[in-house]
């Protein structure tokens, strides 16, 4: 009888140990993040920009353009070369804002002791309890005000 009470104590506090381990699992979206984050909306706005400035020069050029095929072939080229700087400003941008996120996420779980945060987008199923994207955004956005900026 001692033996096997001991035995049910070991699987009970077995038992008891992955409950609690568990609880230091939870998920965010980073599609929200991305979405409504001062960060995220500081990048869009600064994509946004870039490409419309971009389409301003292409149409600029296209308007002094002569009918030639030599001059065609030249504005298409430039056009060609103004869509890689906006992809290559998109590339430095999201690496800016994940790199934010990395760092912020990193710092996240440490203060609340997660062992491990996912992807909202790779869970087929959470308790709701478990999603801390409001709490991350919160505490993302409140870092972002303090430090460096998305440029």
């Amino acid at each position: 009888m001692k033996k096997f009470v001991a035995v049910l104590s070991v699987f009970l506090l077995m038992a008891l140990s992955m409950i609690v381990k568990a609880a230091d699992i939870v998920f965010i979206d980073v599609q929200a993040v991305v979405n409504n984050s001062k960060a995220g909306k500081d990048a869009q706005a600064l994509l946004e920009e870039a490409g419309k400035k971009a389409q301003a020069e292409v149409e600029a050029k296209q308007k002094t353009l002569k009918q030639d095929q030599k001059s065609q072939e030249e504005f298409q080229a430039f056009a060609i070369q103004k869509q890689q700087e906006v992809l290559k400003r998109r590339d430095e941008l999201l690496g800016q804002f994940m790199k934010l996120v990395q760092d912020n996420l990193e710092s996240f779980a440490k203060e609340k002791n997660y062992s491990l945060i996912v992807g909202k987008q790779a869970v087929l199923y959470g308790k709701p309890e478990l999603d801390k994207t409001k709490e991350f955004l919160n505490y993302f956005d409140s870092k972002y005000e303090k430090g460096p900026k998305i440029k």
